[in-house]
């Protein structure tokens, strides 16, 4: 999409590659869980912060920066490097995952990936007096992964059905582990390991 410093890879930690195999394995024959996001570094989460902040307040100028920095942050987390609150994304802890049919085709889930909406959270359509039956689809969608990613160890953030979190701070809190297992984490290049190897040296 153009979004500068993006990588085309989804990259996470390894025990979140284990445990998204476990939940992918849990699912009916015929439907796939597709990751659309994993690792994020930092540029494009402070590209993210910024333009869906600079979106809010050009659609609703009347709010104050701090309710403007509530309505952000609903959706995209404060772009940090802090070790003890590194964006969830730049730990490699974090995933946006959907559902797809045998062919590869999305499933239904109410809204589209990202989509920076009060229906985009994951109980929205738990809340309905009476759904449609495109909504009852989606609605039982969102409680298939969120079962099979339950399951596999994932924790949900509760304002987007698509992102799950395994390890890092968002995990700690929502499992009640308190303690992260990851930190912030970046790629590592030959340019990296060289300077490893001289500092080492």
């Amino acid at each position: 999409m153009g979004i500068p410093g993006a990588v085309p890879e989804c990259f996470v930690r390894e025990g979140v590659y284990r445990a998204l195999l476990l939940a992918a394995r849990r699912l009916p024959e015929g439907i796939g869980m597709v990751v659309l996001d994993g690792w994020r570094p930092w540029r494009v989460q402070q590209y993210l912060f910024d333009t869906l902040h600079e979106a809010i307040h050009h659609h609703h100028p009347s709010l104050d920066e701090g309710e403007l920095m509530v309505r952000t942050r609903e959706f995209v987390s404060l772009p940090s490097r802090d070790p003890l609150a590194p964006s969830p994304h730049l730990t490699g802890g974090a995933v946006d995952v959907t559902l797809c049919d045998a062919d590869g085709m999305p499933l239904d889930m109410g809204t589209q990936f990202d989509e920076a909406i009060p229906a985009s959270h994951t109980d929205h359509l738990e809340t309905l007096k009476a759904p449609s039956a495109a909504q009852r689809q989606a609605r039982n969608n969102r409680r298939l992964l969120y079962q099979v990613m339950r399951e596999a160890g994932f924790t949900n953030l509760p304002s987007e059905w698509w992102h799950y979190d395994f390890g890092d701070q968002l995990w700690a809190h929502y499992s009640g582990s308190g303690v992260a297992r990851y930190g912030p984490a970046e790629l590592d290049t030959i340019e990296n390991r060289w300077r490893r190897q001289f500092i080492g040296g």
